[in-house]
Parts: structure tokens; sequence; C-alpha cells
């Protein structure tokens, strides 16, 4: 749980931990980058609909990263992350 500058903070689920300690090094690295990035403009993924109206997905090579924003609290919270064909599930 890191703040950034612009004051929000990250949340990483389990689950999307478990996922990103299995991951290729250097898809870590892009993902772990590209986190601090979505700390830093939440809204730059796309936002998702139907059953995940409310939380975004941020493309990675073939990975996906899943989270939801909570502007209120100023939080990012990180739901899941891993390749395209079974993220979504």
């Amino acid at each position: 749980m890191k703040k950034s500058p612009a004051g929000y903070k990250l949340i990483i689920s389990n689950r999307a931990r478990n996922v990103l300690k299995i991951l290729p090094k250097r898809y870590q690295q892009t993902i772990i980058l590209t986190l601090m990035e979505i700390q830093e403009n939440p809204l730059i993924g796309k936002s998702l609909a139907r059953e995940r109206t409310g939380q975004f997905s941020y493309k990675v090579g073939t990975y996906r990263i899943i989270y939801r924003i909570n502007k209120k609290d100023r939080v990012i919270q990180v739901l899941s992350a891993g390749h395209r064909s079974t993220v979504y599930q």
C-alpha cells in the first residue's frame, strides 16, 4: 500500500500478488512500472462493462491488470492481473 504524489493509494489483492509472482521476470517488472503509471493517472485504463461495471482494465502486452478506483478515499484496488485469456474469469 503505497501512496503516490497524486494522492492515490495502491492496494494489490492476494489474487493479483500470487499471479504476479509466477509471471516471467520481464513481465513482472513491466507490470510494476505500469502499476505506478496507473497510480499517477487511474483513468488511463479501459472502463469495463456488464458484470465488471466500475472496473478498469489496462493492457501490458498479452497481460491485463483489472482494478477499481475509489475516488472518494483516493484508493486504487488491483483486483487481478494475468494473461488476457484467464484474467476475466
